[in-house]
């Protein structure tokens, strides 16, 4: 039975983070507007290889082209990643507010960031202004038990001794509580297609509410500290499969007792209930995923910064740049603004 992970991470990164197989990620943009507006954008992201898989979308082909793309798997049991990636965006032509494709089914549940580039001349003086807004990731009402019900102490017992040193009393509740944690977030996914079908008119209130309180009294009998226990006691490789297994499993019987709750004869019901959980899910496993992503985005504007919210270095008055952690997109928004001005 393999205890290093155990005893290295806490149980919960191990359950909750594996859910959407989150790795250290890096993505950097430079982007450069030309005097006639025109702006230049070049995407890199390195990483490992989870990172470059679904659900969070990367530039791609034919809008994007596609300067280099490097794959390293000379280190033993890791392959790393490198893409690179060009736009090229006259003025006047909207600029690209997500890297999901225009027919992507998960488009709209994908990270969004609006940017807008404009320039305008006043007597002998140019400015060109450049916005783009991150926008919020939902963040914390999945992670509700968590956050409220944690005991901290016994969290730094278990990661001091491990899981299987520590006293049967504190193993029995380290393990309720993230059990609780997994629980709480499967049950919210189904609450919020739940709360889009009632305010799509598909279900009754009532309806909802009936299937909201078996799905907590079937997950409490699901989703135990023994069966949790069984999990973390595989090996390395297997919890994150056993942990999907799970999660299917709750999924897969949220859908059967939906359909045996509206009957079979609200084929529309069932149909809006299956592409919304999809929706919703594919929306909480981005936010996940991005979670563990760095953010470097450097801009170059015609003359001389005069406003911005980024950094700006003495020796380059026309470049700015700004950094953050994809946590920082955790239920609040993330806005860049530059303004500059050049004089004729």
């Amino acid at each position: 039975m393999n205890t290093t992970v155990l005893h290295r991470t806490p149980l919960v990164g191990v359950i909750l983070l594996t859910l959407a197989c989150v790795s250290c990620f890096d993505r950097t943009e430079e982007i450069t507007v030309d005097p006639d507006g025109t702006t230049t954008i070049v995407a890199e992201f390195k990483g490992d290889e989870s990172g470059f898989r679904p659900p969070v979308a990367l530039p791609s082909e034919p809008e994007w082209t596609i300067l280099r793309r490097e794959i390293d798997s000379s280190d033993t049991g890791s392959i790393k990643m490198e893409l690179e990636a060009e736009l090229v965006v006259p003025y006047g032509t909207p600029l690209p507010g997500t890297y999901a494709r225009p027919d992507a089914v998960d488009r709209d549940v994908n990270l969004q960031f609006p940017t807008e580039v404009r320039y305008w001349t006043e007597g002998k003086r140019t400015f060109y202004e450049f916005k783009r807004t991150y926008v919020a990731r939902k963040y914390d009402c999945y992670h509700y038990a968590e956050k409220v019900a944690w005991d901290q102490e016994l969290e730094n017992r278990v990661l001091e001794k491990g899981i299987f040193e520590v006293s049967e009393e504190d193993r029995a509740k380290y393990l309720d509580q993230f059990g609780a944690a997994f629980g709480y977030v499967h049950w919210r996914l189904l609450w919020e297609t739940l709360g889009a079908l009632i305010r799509k008119g598909d279900i009754a209130a009532s309806t909802g509410t009936d299937i909201e309180t078996w799905a907590a009294s079937y997950i409490e009998s699901v989703v135990t500290p023994v069966r949790m226990l069984g999990i973390a006691g595989k090996d390395d490789d297997s919890i994150g499969e056993e942990l999907d297994r799970l999660k299917e499993e709750l999924h897969h019987q949220f859908a059967r007792y939906f359909s045996s709750v509206v009957g079979p004869d609200r084929a529309e019901a069932q149909r809006s209930y299956t592409e919304l959980f999809q929706m919703v899910t594919l929306d909480y496993d981005v936010t996940e995923a991005l979670g563990s992503h760095d953010f470097g985005v450097g801009l170059n504007l015609p003359g001389k910064v005069i406003e911005t919210n980024g950094h700006i270095d003495p020796e380059e008055p026309a470049t700015v740049q700004w950094y953050f952690e994809g946590e920082d997109l955790h239920d609040k928004d993330i806005r860049l603004y530059a303004l500059s001005v050049v004089e004729s």
